[in-house]
């Protein structure tokens, strides 16, 4: 009887990570620790959730005027939403549960993607795409949507063009951009980043890590380096017809073109070096 009643406490708790607040059931199956999702949801919402089972589940609403197509196997599945007309589709919200080891590929016409602690590609035309937890490595792409990347990854890339792109969390290694969006990066931990901007503001907020490489690009928006007393780096900033200031010393750029500014902080243990054309800085401040 004991060994009943421990089984049955097991599967109820494994039940709690999934609850009839995401939704009806849609599609189950079985698949492996490291099997692989392709996925396409042109409106609505997606999200998608890790967790320690070798099964992957479909919960949520599709829309009326749409099929939902599925095809799996042990190792891969494949589906997505389609419209049964040649208009607009409308709205389906779908949450699906997938195992923590595999691999995700998410594609979305104005659908908002959320993923928690899930590995792959993320890719929107116009949808909102937040990413947070521990994954192997994640690539986020919206042409118009926001972006907010909050993660503990080996690798990271992430591109928007209007959008907001916010860094967060524990990346080791980052490429970001945006066309005309904020960027901004407040993770401390990176050791190589590049950012990269035409005329969207950039700003890092952090002290580098020692050993570091950060390389910051500009063609016509401010990039603004808020760091602490106690930063430790070797700056090289530099501007074609901008300005530079720097709040740290009393050094000045060279006054006629081209606009450059070398100096170390503390020990000049990370190496960062900023470019722009004509934005109003770069910029390095307490």
């Amino acid at each position: 009887m004991k060994r009943l009643l421990i089984v049955t406490a097991l599967v109820a708790r494994s039940a709690l990570a999934q609850s009839a607040a995401d939704g009806p059931v849609l599609q189950a199956h079985g698949l492996d620790s490291t099997g692989s999702i392709n996925l396409y949801v042109p409106a609505g919402s997606v999200r998608l959730v890790a967790w320690d089972r070798d099964s992957l589940v479909v919960r949520g609403e599709k829309a009326k005027n749409a099929q939902l197509f599925f095809g799996a196997t042990r190792r891969g599945v494949k589906m997505g939403v389609e419209s049964a007309s040649s208009g607009d589709s409308e709205p389906s919200t779908l949450v699906i549960y997938m195992p923590r080891r595999g691999r995700a590929s998410v594609r979305t016409a104005s659908a908002s993607i959320v993923g928690e602690g899930v590995s792959g590609d993320f890719t929107s035309s116009s949808g909102n795409i937040r990413l947070s937890g521990v994954v192997s490595s994640a690539e986020a792409e919206s042409v118009n949507g926001s972006l907010d990347l909050d993660l503990t990854t080996p690798w990271l890339r992430a591109r928007t063009g209007d959008g907001h792109l916010l860094i967060r969390g524990s990346p080791q290694d980052v490429d970001a951009s945006t066309i005309g969006g904020t960027l901004d990066v407040i993770a401390p931990k990176v050791a190589r980043g590049q950012f990269v901007s035409v005329s969207g503001d950039i700003h890092w907020i952090g002290s580098p890590a020692r050993g570091a490489v950060f390389d910051f690009s500009n063609h016509s928006g401010a990039v603004e380096l808020a760091l602490p007393s106690t930063a430790s780096a070797a700056l090289s900033l530099s501007s074609v017809s901008g300005s530079i200031e720097n709040g740290f010393t009393r050094i000045r750029p060279i006054a006629s073109p081209p606009r450059t500014l070398r100096f170390n902080l503390g020990d000049g243990d990370a190496h960062v070096s900023v470019r722009t054309f004509k934005g109003t800085d770069p910029r390095a401040t307490q």
